[in-house]
This record gives structure tokens, C-alpha cells and sequence, in this order.
């Protein structure tokens, strides 16, 4: 898996087999491939979005060049000149005319009206300036950057729902049609989408022979029926579009329904694990862990929610401490997980000592860089009012090191402390460092 830096994102982007809503046009396309996928914001771009040039020349502004901007470094204005759309986050701007387009303009900007919509009887019009709002056919509100109304009957569409037909031939249900219904004109078998397994909403399409109901999300973007991704599996998998109890060899939890499967080999997977991170730094453990397809034969325990783990499914295991392993659905939980993908980035530093030695009992420790300390480890009475500089706790008869010129005393264990440290209430590493009476500050 290749990590890349792109102009149009702060963090690296991760390939992944398709997206969920691409946050550049903010178009939805689950069937696209070559997408990428930012762990740290959980947001997604098409190929063409994340790569989008620095500089264009476009139909809406002939007079300039126009110049790609990250909404984050823009200070101007925030909305889209064609559509009037609140601008997303990477769009084009003229610094000389102060022009701005955001992505789906630039790459099909939106009708006025549209005439014939194969979604309703009557013509629709563009809503401009109206980003937030329910879409009457799919009842979601972020799914799309247009909204379109009908003033007959005072029905809201999103533009690629005034697309889609009344009855449809998906392809992940061929043999029958597939009907635009509601909740009060059929009932249905269990109340959830045949491929995402979320709740169905109000309105979805249902084949009443086959009794196979789908959300309407995943009639206009259903996820690919094949995919190809290393990360995920040596061979093709393919979809299974149908209700079946199965073990996902990835985390080993159980599923329901639309697995993928390998035809060549026993193996098949939920759709959500397909891009999970190959390695990743967890708040609970001081190393990174890896991903493994399985652990070795025996008796694992995870380390996060202290369950068995069970060895013939994937897990992440750590390669230096050879019993630690945890739950694949346990290393990704936001109170454990820093969001960022490990691989393809260079491997960290060796651990920085707090010491470097200059004699058999004589250090030069970081937090007292004036002086060498010298080690003491007789057991030497001190009182109460003699305390370590890091931990601030009386000496007593603990090894200490002392500063050969002035009172600056460690405990000896204080003194080992490593520079870097993870904590599981804080994501990211605490970094330990020199202060007046608190040794440990956030990295």
C-alpha cells in the first residue's frame, strides 16, 4: 500500500477500492475505484479530486488561470460563484478577480432546472444557496452537493436521486425488477438494506418475490461486485449479495449478509474491513502493531478489551513483545487509535535514552544538563524534605542520583524514565521533559 502527501489535503492519503462520498465534489460513488482515504479525518476523495492540478484554465473564467486552494488556507470568500454553494474543501480560485468554483462545478457544474427527472412527473429546480436540506426520495441530507425542488408539490430532490428511476434493474439482483416503495405500502423481511445491513429508511426499492430490500444509498453507489486490493486479500474477492451467516477472516466477528469471498480459497470478509490499516500505534501499547492474516497456534488474550482472541482469524500483534495481540475491531476504536496508517511512512527513531554515560556511576541526564549526576546506592538516610525533581517524592532509602555540584537528585528509577511514553487517555505519545515540578508533557 502506497502512503502519499497530496496538495489538496493536509494528512496522507491511503488507496482504497472505493469510497463512500468523495469530501473534494462532494459527490457520492461507491462504485469508483482508485480512491483514497485519509484515517486521521475518516473522509474520502476520488482519484481525480485528490490529484486535481495546481493550475487550470476552465469554461466559467476564460479570462485567468485559475489556482487550486485548500479551504482551511482561504480567508476570503466561502461560497461557490456558479452554484453559491458553501465551498467544500479544495476548490479554484482567481486571486485577480477574486473568483472562486468549487470541485463539482468544475467538473459538471449543476442545470437550473432539470425538465425531465426520471424520479418524479414534474420539472425541478436548482436550489442554490440551499446546501442543507432533506432530500424527499432518499430522506438523507448529506449525500449530494445539489438540491433541486419542485414547486408543484413541494418535493425536494438531490440531483442524482432525480436520476434514478421508480423501477430499476440492479445489478446485484438481475433476475427480478427492484420497485421505489415506502414503509407503509409493503412490508419487508427484516428491516435492513440486503447489502449495507443498515436500517431501511422510509423509502427503498424491494423485490416483493425475492423479498430483497435495498436503501436507496446503495441503489445510486453500491460497492463494486469484484475488487482486486492486496491490503485486503491475495486473489479477487467478489460480493455475495444475499443473506448468509459468516465469520469475516479479518477481525472474526460475525456477519449476516454480503460478505466478500474468494472464489480460490476459503476466506471472505466484511465489507468495513477491506481497507483496515496494515500497522497502527494504539494508546495501550508502546510499540506499533501490524496486521496479521492470522496469529500462531495457542491461547491470546487481547489486550485492549482482555477477551480471547481467537488465532486462526486476523489480529494485530506486536512484533517485539511476542505475547501482546489485540482484536482487529479493538485496535481501530477512537479511544485507542491515533488515525494514522504506519505504513509506507519511515520507521521512527530508536528510542531516545534520558542519559548518556560518562563513567560506571556517573550519567549525564537530560533534565540537568549543567551538571553530571553521580549515582548513589548505599542506603543512605535522607529526610523527609529532601525530594526527586522529577516525582517530587521524599528520597528515603531508594537508589538516587545526585548532581556532583549542586542539589539536583533523581530516584534512580526517575532517572530511567524513557523520553517517550503512551498513555490510554491521551491518543497521541507524551513526550517526558524538563519542568519545574512536572516531568511529563504532551508531544
Amino acid at each position: 500500500m502506497i502512503r502519499i502527501n497530496l496538495p489538496t489535503h493536509k494528512h496522507p492519503l491511503y488507496p482504497t477500492p472505493w469510497i463512500h462520498s468523495c469530501s473534494g465534489c462532494y459527490r457520492e460513488s461507491g462504485c469508483t475505484k482508485d480512491g483514497y482515504r485519509c484515517y486521521e479525518c475518516n473522509i474520502f476523495f476520488h482519484k481525480e479530486c485528490a490529484e486535481s492540478s495546481l493550475e487550470i484554465n476552465h469554461p466559467s473564467h476564460p479570462e485567468h488561470p485559475l489556482h487550486l486552494y485548500i479551504v482551511e488556507e482561504y480567508s476570503e470568500s466561502k461560497n461557490c460563484k456558479l452554484c453559491g454553494e458553501t465551498l467544500s474543501n479544495i476548490f479554484y480560485h482567481c486571486p485577480l478577480c477574486k473568483f472562486v468554483v468549487d470541485m463539482a462545478c468544475m467538473k459538471n457544474p449543476p442545470p437550473d432546472v432539470i425538465e425531465h427527472p426520471k424520479a418524479h412527473e414534474h420539472p425541478l429546480v436548482h436550489l442554490k444557496h440551499h446546501y442543507h436540506g432533506t432530500c424527499d426520495f432518499c430522506e438523507e441530507i448529506y449525500c449530494s452537493r445539489y438540491l433541486f425542488k419542485c414547486y408543484q408539490c413541494q418535493l425536494k430532490f438531490h440531483f442524482e436521486c432525480s436520476n434514478l428511476s421508480l423501477e430499476i434493474i440492479h445489478p446485484f439482483h438481475p433476475k427480478h425488477p427492484l420497485k421505489y416503495l415506502t414503509r407503509e405500502e409493503h412490508h419487508f423481511l427484516d428491516g435492513k438494506c440486503r447489502i449495507c445491513g443498515d436500517e431501511l429508511g422510509r423509502r427503498f426499492y424491494h423485490c416483493p418475490i425475492c423479498k430483497f430490500s435495498v436503501n436507496v444509498a446503495c441503489v445510486k453507489n453500491p460497492p463494486p461486485l469484484t475488487i482486486l486490493f492486496a491490503k485486503a486479500h491475495d486473489h479477487q474477492i467478489s460480493l455475495i449479495p444475499r443473506i448468509i451467516s459468516f465469520n469475516c477472516d479479518c477481525c472474526g466477528m460475525n456477519g449476516d449478509r454480503s460478505p466478500y469471498s474468494c472464489q480460490q480459497c476459503d476466506f471472505m470478509i466484511h465489507q468495513n474491513c477491506i481497507d483496515l490499516p496494515e500497522i497502527v500505534n494504539i494508546n495501550r501499547h508502546d510499540h506499533s502493531l501490524s496486521r496479521r492474516r492470522h496469529l500462531n497456534p495457542g491461547s491470546w488474550v487481547c489486550g485492549i478489551c482482555h477477551k480471547k482472541v481467537d488465532w486462526s482469524y486476523g489480529a494485530y500483534s506486536c512484533s517485539i513483545c511476542p505475547n501482546y495481540a489485540i482484536h482487529s475491531k479493538c485496535a481501530i476504536r477512537d479511544d485507542v487509535w491515533d488515525k494514522l496508517e504506519l505504513k509506507g511512512m519511515p520507521e521512527e527513531l530508536q528510542e531516545i535514552k534520558p542519559f548518556t554515560v560518562i563513567d560506571e556511576d556517573l550519567i549525564h541526564h537530560f533534565s540537568h544538563e549543567e551538571h553530571y549526576l553521580q549515582l548513589k546506592e548505599e542506603k543512605i538516610t535522607c529526610g523527609g524534605n529532601i525530594r526527586c525533581e522529577a516525582c517530587v517524592l521524599p528520597i528515603n532509602y531508594q537508589a538516587f542520583y545526585s548532581c556532583v555540584q549542586c542539589d539536583f537528585i533523581l530516584h534512580k528509577t526517575c532517572a530511567n524514565l524513557p523520553r517517550k511514553k503512551r498513555h490510554l487517555y491521551y491518543n497521541k505519545p507524551l513526550t517526558l521533559k524538563r519542568g519545574l515540578v512536572c516531568m511529563f508533557g504532551m508531544f
